[in-house]
């Protein structure tokens, strides 16, 4: 086997090889293997497949995509192991091509002959690394194999030179041209090129090289570079007697706080930085705070422009400023641009000077004014992304979002003072949430707060509440400081089409929304809806996550709700909230449908014309589709109950419902399903009314609220016999046998019979085991032992053959269950392995955590203490993926055991 990483991330194993999907996966393993051997921290991981905003039920994920990578993709070949904080890649170094490429490089670097070893290393590259892999920390891996790729080339090269000149050159050509500032590819080629009897060749590429440099950095060869051409040639100096100094910057802002990270990110910068974001992030203020800082570092001036009014494709209007700022008086300005930029670089290679280039439009704009010579420095701010001066330039790019809580609080308290803060702490909580954390937003409520001294916060954080998605809290006369004018002059240069699907946004529900579900907003193919989003993207006025997911601002969701209204008529606005819901409604049955082919079905409309639809290669796919969008669940109910569309409001609470049961997050769960229960009332439907007294009873019995769990599966199963639906009546029966302490537990063993009853009527195999277990657990919680034993085999052997695993998994734990009372603790333990490890299959975290629990127990009876501190570690992790508080108390009987 050999994991694949130089080139697309694949899996090889006997001559075939195969993608590693969903992209996830391919992230996930791509993290392990990066680190092969090595434990790779949780938090790590989860930075690595998400980025900085991880998902709230990311750990969750993580631990299906584990599960993928453990049974679907690597099998018998290779083993994710759980360690302490993290998990680890288990397989050999040679089977990870990265690791193999260091350790050949490493080798020839110690050997008198390497050209083999480099040879071998070299021929593990097949295109570009990591191809197909998004986000920040896989750009960054993909940079460094980039620069590993070009040393050992450059090793080779100069190893074969002597022998093989033409190899060489062939070699270094293409390489020269990736990295046309790269001064030791540029020395190896002209030694090739040399060798190889090329001389002039050799010389028109040191030309070539020499003139790059002064072009795009405004610097002469280095040494090496001298030496190979023996002759050093200087850029003419353009000599001023007592030039001016100048001091163009804008007033720093009063009031700054924060950003310590990004100042400190600027400070370590290239000598280009862009700094690029949404509107209204604050990328102006950091930019002109830190060149005031650091005005020191640049005698000889501050050059500034701001660039947003000026022609995006013309930079002849800053040109003649900036060189009558430099002391070229105004008739020795020469008339052309490509005169006046080598005039202004030439005056700019002897001094020290920062150069402020401010809301930029794009990189053609800002190309002629760069200040990349020795000592200088190049700040440009735009509401755009320039990535390709990264590229061209080597500059630093740095990405500004919104601030976290607590700069966000420094602003605040910056500007009306923090004792006025603390006084009223929930308020001014409640108004920085409010605002997003978007320093615009903070600044313009902050300027109201000063000039109403006796006004108190939770009156303006109530306005604030009550105006809701209404932008007028945030309107100013000066559109320098009004919010709608600030997105609005980003939202104007967007093209027709882009505007159209930013204004669909607008019905966005959740926190963020997957590609499919964006196309199907907007109606379009997914290869159009993601090049839309590209322009989107560009001009930051949404965020696109390493997995592609798109996210909007809770202000920018605002606008373009506003647009939407001022612009599509409700028709199409209704329309487009119906195409959303039905991607989630339809998308979710599908997961369904993969994660619990056994389950009872429900028949939604048709979607909407122009709805694309998931679909899931598997059931690892679906369930990290699940725990992916289940977080927006609420905020889709609310959509459509606004929209007037309730039946979504409760089938797609059923779509979800398995799921979240599963994981068990009960109080969300009461939520939806009253929200659902509701729905299904207005509506008149009976039988969906039934479904939700169902689930909300099981959330109450989980949360101990058992009198109203009761009431519900009553009223669950009235409505159930009204509708002659027995296969339905029984499985509240079946959900009357959770342990609620108003039902005793004879009652329970007759709600399980009568379950069995109704199962076995109506011809439901698999509700027949399950309830047959159930019976089974019942008749040992009074001593019913040989029976109860029976019962639960009986159940297993059933659902084994009917391939029920998850069911299969809650057999062998009442298997074990009943064998640890009777005393057989070495088999209860076997038995309880074997259930935890079917519902870690199934992705079942609260049961496996329950079972691990009484496995741990079973280890304690049996004098085992390390197998029960095993144990229970395993089920503290379980509860940690879920979040749920029953973590500290297994880790406190721990503690207790452990001590002992």
């Amino acid at each position: 086997m050999m994991i694949r990483l130089l080139g697309p991330v694949e899996l090889e194993r006997a001559d075939q090889t195969r993608p590693v999907r969903p992209p996830q996966a391919a992230l996930a393993l791509t993290a392990l293997a990066w680190e092969v051997g090595r434990v790779v921290p949780v938090d790590t991981l989860l930075t690595r497949i998400w980025g900085e905003r991880i998902p709230s039920r990311a750990r969750n994920t993580l631990y299906t995509i584990i599960t993928h990578l453990r049974h679907d993709v690597l099998g018998d070949d290779g083993h994710v192991l759980r360690r302490p904080g993290g998990y680890l890649l288990d397989v050999d170094r040679s089977a990870v091509d990265v690791a193999r490429l260091r350790d050949l490089a490493e080798r020839a670097a110690a050997v008198p002959d390497p050209g083999p070893l480099l040879s071998e290393a070299l021929a593990l590259w097949r295109g570009d690394p990591l191809t197909g892999l998004s986000g920040e920390w896989a750009e960054r891996a993909r940079q460094r194999l980039r620069d590993e790729h070009k040393e050992i080339v450059l090793h080779w090269a100069r190893t074969v030179a002597t022998t093989d000149p033409g190899a060489a050159v062939t070699a270094l050509s293409p390489l020269a041209e990736e990295y046309p500032l790269d001064e030791l590819v540029a020395v190896a080629l002209i030694e090739a090129l040399h060798a190889w009897g090329r001389t002039a060749e050799a010389l028109a590429r040191f030309a070539d090289v020499r003139r790059t440099l002064a072009e795009e950095l405004g610097v002469e060869p280095g040494p090496a570079l001298r030496r190979v051409h023996h002759m050093l040639l200087r850029q003419g100096e353009v000599t001023e007697t007592g030039h001016p100094t100048p001091a163009q910057l804008p007033v720093d802002l009063a009031g700054f706080a924060g950003r310590e990270a990004e100042l400190e990110r600027l400070s370590a910068s290239a000598a280009v930085c862009v700094i690029s974001g949404p509107p209204g992030v604050g990328k102006s203020s950091l930019a002109l705070h830190w060149a005031h800082l650091h005005r020191g570092r640049f005698p000889d001036g501050q050059l500034y422009a701001h660039l947003g009014t000026l022609d995006p494709d013309d930079a002849s209007a800053v040109l003649p400023r900036f060189l009558g700022a430099l002391g070229i008086a105004e008739p020795r300005v020469p008339s052309g641009v490509e005169a006046q930029i080598g005039l202004y670089r030439s005056m700019l290679a002897t001094r020290r000077v920062l150069v402020m280039l401010d809301d930029a439009h794009g990189t053609d704009q800002v190309a002629p004014l760069l200040a990349a010579a020795p000592g200088c420095m190049t700040l440009i701010t735009s509401r755009t992304d320039l990535p390709s001066l990264s590229v061209t330039v080597g500059a630093s790019l740095l990405h500004l979002d919104v601030l976290s809580d607590e700069d966000a609080h420094q602003l605040l308290a910056a500007r009306v003072g923090e004792t006025r803060l603390a006084a009223e702490p929930e308020a001014a909580r409640l108004i920085i949430n409010r605002c997003g954390r978007l320093p615009l937003a903070l600044a313009i409520v902050a300027a109201r707060m000063v000039r109403r001294t006796d006004l108190p916060l939770a009156e303006i954080a109530g306005d604030l509440e009550r105006a809701g998605t209404d932008l007028e809290p945030f309107a100013g006369t000066d559109p320098v400081i009004d919010l709608r004018g600030v997105f609005g002059r980003s939202y104007r240069d967007l093209p027709r089409e882009a505007a159209r699907l930013f204004r669909r946004l607008g019905c966005q529900a959740g926190p963020h929304l997957p590609l499919p579900a964006v196309a199907s907003l907007a109606a379009l193919p997914l290869p159009r809806a993601r090049k839309l989003i590209d322009h989107l993207d560009h001009a930051n006025l949404v965020e696109l996550s390493g997995s592609g997911r798109l996210r909007l601002h809770d202000l920018l969701r605002a606008y373009a709700a506003e647009q939407a209204r001022a612009t599509d008529g409700h028709t199409a606005r209704r329309a487009a909230t119906r195409r959303l819901l039905d991607y989630y409604l339809h998308s979710a049955c599908a997961a369904s449908a993969i994660c619990y082919p056994h389950r009872e079905r429900i028949k939604p409309d048709p979607p909407a014309h122009g709805v694309t639809v998931e679909r899931f290669t598997g059931q690892t796919e679906a369930l990290c589709w699940y725990a992916t969008e289940s977080v927006a669940l609420p905020a889709l109910q609310s959509e459509a109950t606004r929209a007037g569309l309730n039946r979504y409001a409760w089938q797609l609470a059923w779509g979800f419902a398995e799921f979240m049961q599963r994981r068990g997050p009960w109080e969300e769960i009461l939520g939806v399903q009253a929200v659902a229960l509701k729905a299904a009332e207005q509506l008149g439907e009976r039988l969906a009314q039934a479904g939700c007294h169902s689930r909300l009873a099981r959330a109450y019995a989980k949360l101990g609220r058992d009198q109203e769990a009761v009431e519900h599966f009553d009223r669950a199963i009235e409505l159930h016999r009204d509708l002659g639906e027995p296969i339905l009546e029984a499985h509240v029966h079946l959900g009357l046998t959770i342990p609620v302490s108003r039902v005793r537990p004879g009652e329970q063993l007759s709600h399980a019979l009568r379950a069995l009853e109704l199962f076995g009527k109506g011809g439901n195999a698999i509700g027949e085991a399950r309830a047959l277990n159930n019976a089974g657990w019942w008749r040992a919680q009074v001593g019913e032992y040989d029976q109860a034993l029976a019962d639960c085999r009986r159940a297993q052997r059933m659902l084994a053959d009917l391939g029920y695993a998850q069911g299969e998994g809650h057999a062998w734990d009442s298997i074990a269950y009943v064998l640890d009372a009777m005393g057989e603790h070495a088999q209860a333990v076997a038995c309880y392995e074997r259930a935890a490890e079917l519902f870690h299959e199934c992705g079942d975290l609260h049961p496996a955590a329950e079972t691990l629990v009484r496995l741990g127990e079973a280890h304690t009876t049996a004098g085992n203490p390390a197998a029960a501190l095993d144990a229970w570690r395993r089920a503290a992790e379980c509860y940690d993926v879920l979040g749920d508080a029953q973590a500290h108390k297994v880790r406190a009987r721990s503690a207790t055991l452990h001590a002992q």
